[in-house]
């Protein structure tokens, strides 16, 4: 079944921002890493010391660790330089002149642990890094994984819309996780090279949200049954909680997920530098009736291009689709409620 019951027209939400007559592509890129000390953070920071596409790579954390973590990695031959910012009065100059700051930190999934009690776990580092972009770097285009995703992203977008710096072609959740854990999973039911086949995932970044399109799977030459796909559909979902039991609750994925947000930066590094690239992200989205949705998405210079908006379904991923269609509505409007509640708690205090 085509998606055309649930999308916009195309040209609605189309970012025309890009003009080819003064556009110039960036060649010294700065990016900075808001959580830098979690295991995330420390990792990630690991894998973009090897990028040369960066010139300056930025850590923060409230943890005075993060000066210990910049001079080991700093000792690295090659790469971007490092530099540390430690506590919130040094948050500003983390990311005044940084073109991609990637929101990292994090309370992690616990078992047990009910939604609105992972928003109200991370909605303070959230709230005080968008206060921070709009008082010193509204254009940087801003990355986010801290969990609920599918709440938190409309979180800090009302955020930065109520503090005058919203752009919505620039704020992304990263979901490339999904897409890596569907692509190894099922390259292992397909004996395939996982590196060689793709898969669209869409919907939302939670158990209940995820659609890997199998049906969509390229090369062509692989296919994958209705049984394989409901399994396989199930084992994606279940991963993250699969990690975090395997780790008896004390963390959740953080290799896994280090490595995803690796693969989405340095293509918004290509699109920083002037290319139009496509990764797997939760973004702003009127195509579903949803406010935010996930999936390919193409980013160029100015930020989101063209949204996730048209693939063709069989009836098992339309039936997946229609079930997680409400529940990411509902994240959403959690999510934007939700900075009213902060806010007046905030001021209590």
């Amino acid at each position: 079944m085509l998606l055309a019951k649930f999308k916009s027209p195309k040209i609605f939400f189309r970012n025309t921002q890009k003009s080819h007559l003064n556009f110039i592509p960036l060649r010294n890129i700065q990016v900075s890493i808001i959580g830098s000390v979690g295991e995330v953070g420390s990792n990630l920071a690991l894998l973009l010391k090897q990028n040369p596409k960066i010139s300056r790579l930025q850590l923060y954390d409230d943890n005075e660790s993060v000066n210990k973590l910049a001079i080991e990695l700093d000792c690295l031959p090659g790469g971007p330089t490092v530099s540390a910012f430690a506590g919130p009065s040094m948050l500003r100059p983390a990311i005044r002149f940084t073109d991609l700051i990637l929101m990292v930190d994090r309370s992690h999934r616990k078992p047990g642990i009910k939604r609105e009690q992972m928003i109200f776990a991370n909605a303070p580092p959230v709230q005080k890094l968008c206060r921070a972009m709009a008082e010193q770097n509204s254009t940087a285009f801003l990355a986010i994984t801290t969990s609920p995703l599918n709440s938190i992203v409309p979180f800090a977008s009302v955020l930065l819309l109520n503090y005058g710096s919203y752009n919505p072609f620039k704020v992304f959740g990263i979901t490339h996780l999904d897409l890596a854990r569907t692509r190894s999973l099922a390259g292992n039911v397909l004996q395939a090279n996982p590196t060689e086949i793709q898969i669209p995932v869409i919907g939302g970044h939670s158990d209940e949200t995820i659609v890997p399109l199998f049906s969509n799977i390229s090369p062509n030459t692989y296919e994958v049954t209705e049984r394989q796909a409901d399994m396989l559909t199930r084992l994606i979902r279940k991963a993250g909680v699969e990690v975090v039991n395997k780790k008896y609750g004390v963390e959740s994925a953080t290799l896994s997920m280090a490595w995803s947000i690796n693969e989405f930066v340095d293509c918004i590094l290509d699109a920083l530098r002037g290319a139009e690239v496509t990764v797997n992200s939760y973004t702003a989205n009127p195509h579903f009736g949803t406010k935010f949705f996930s999936g390919p998405t193409v980013v160029g210079a100015q930020g989101l291009v063209q949204p996730c908006y048209e693939f063709k379904l069989n009836d098992f991923e339309d039936k997946l689709l229609e079930k997680a269609l409400p529940m990411i509505s509902r994240d959403v409007s959690q999510g934007e409620q939700y900075v009213d509640v902060f806010e007046s708690f905030v001021r209590k205090f």
